[in-house]
């Protein structure tokens, strides 16, 4: 830079005297109470870095936006098929079948929809779940069918898993079945995103890290991990409803920019209303506003390099990394499972995430804060049963019993 605007310049401060100056700021106010990130999953990060962390998240780049991705409820496969085309008319770039259409039911759903521009998934025909007898019915995994392999973390956060688990149990998912079908199978990881914004961030990018490194471990070419990102529901209230909204587009911006190429919202009333078009239209349009009026398709890698969102990433990765050990120890991820202590693991922390809200350390706005002036019986939440899993968690239900 010439001298002519070395005046445009700060003066750099070390770490000791920036810290100096903030603690006269706050005025015999606690540095660790305002100042350190104190995250839910148990470890403490200072909120000002100067400097990026050691060892720094290598992640392979982004080579294009991520696909907005509609969900499709319906069980019959033309009506289905009307509203998949419906959605790829109103800014949709992918689709989400949960009915598990197969041969000419298959064939009705698909019908115009060109899969090589706009990928239409079809849990349980194209898109098949290896883990899920085994976490169903004590069954066995099935890595025999053709398709893309889903493994499924939003199922565990669903139960109780934190995000560092959820990146750990994801990881070992994967390895389970890269040495079962190779990897270079076609794997797609789901993973279900909360309202811990920056943490989310760094969740995304710590997966496609650590799963980066194991390819290349593995003597394979680096690339990202197919993700789909969708948000957490368990959240969603029928009290303050549209509070829910907010957090999906929380989640969303958090799938975004941590990386992921598929994104998800589900309709923030889906546990207490029948699909409409007015609660799918909202939950569509944050993604769309998030690329035509939000532009963040245009900046592929927009967190690279931020100095807490690097550390968050390590410190994630780090401590993920520990965990995927700990299940390949006890024999993988299947083992693990079998043997109980997945769902131990899962009891813990969703008994420990439920008091946090009970005890007010966090807050579900419109259920143990900021209530409405109007309370409104909450819904139970329909959940298929695991048997090697805990129930999935109800916190709008289980906070509005315990505060009523």
């Amino acid at each position: 830079m010439s001298d002519a605007t070395d005046h445009l310049l700060f003066a750099q401060d070390s770490t000791e005297q920036w810290r100096a100056r903030v603690e006269k700021d706050l005025k015999g106010k606690s540095y660790e109470d305002h100042l350190l990130w104190k995250s839910a999953e148990g470890f403490t990060i200072e909120s000002w870095q100067n400097s990026l962390p050691t060892p720094l998240a290598q992640l392979t780049n982004l080579e294009e936006p991520w696909k907005i991705v509609e969900p499709i409820y319906e069980k019959d496969a033309q009506k289905a098929n009307e509203e998949a085309l419906a959605a790829l008319n109103q800014g949709i770039e992918a689709i989400w079948f949960f009915k598990g259409f197969l041969g000419a039911a298959a064939e009705v759903a698909l019908r115009g929809i060109d899969t090589g521009i706009a990928p239409a998934f079809v849990q349980g025909g194209n898109c098949i779940d290896p883990y899920r007898e085994l976490l169903r019915v004590k069954g066995d995994t099935d890595f025999s069918k053709a398709g893309n392999l889903l493994l499924n973390g939003k199922r565990l956060r669903n139960r109780g898993a934190g995000l560092i688990d959820e990146v750990a149990f994801l990881l070992a998912q994967g390895l389970g079945t890269g040495k079962t079908n190779g990897f270079d199978a076609p794997i797609l990881f789901h993973t279900g995103v909360g309202n811990a914004f920056l943490s989310e961030i760094a969740k995304v990018r710590a997966l496609r890290w650590l799963w980066t490194s194991i390819l290349r471990k593995e003597g394979k070419e680096p690339r990202n991990p197919m993700i789909l990102a969708s948000n957490l529901t368990i959240t969603n209230a029928k009290n303050d409803e549209h509070s829910n909204i907010l957090r999906a587009t929380s989640s969303a911006m958090s799938a975004v920019l941590g990386g992921a190429q598929f994104v998800m919202v589900e309709p923030w009333d889906l546990p207490w209303k029948e699909s409409n078009n007015f609660s799918k239209r909202i939950s569509r349009n944050i993604q769309n506003l998030l690329k035509e009026e939000g532009r963040l398709d245009k900046n592929l890698n927009q967190a690279d390099g931020a100095y807490l969102i690097e550390h968050l990433t390590t410190t994630i990765a780090e401590k993920a990394w520990e965990r995927v050990q700990e299940i390949e120890a006890a024999g993988g991820f299947t083992a693990y499972a079998k043997s109980g202590e997945l769902r131990r693991n899962l009891e813990t922390s969703g008994k420990a995430l439920v008091e946090a809200y009970e005890n007010g350390e966090r807050n579900l706005l419109g259920v143990n804060k900021y209530p409405p002036s109007t309370v409104v019986p909450e819904t139970p939440r329909r959940s298929t049963e695991y048997a090697l899993l805990p129930a999935v968690i109800d916190l709008p239900l289980h906070l509005q019993s315990v505060n009523a």
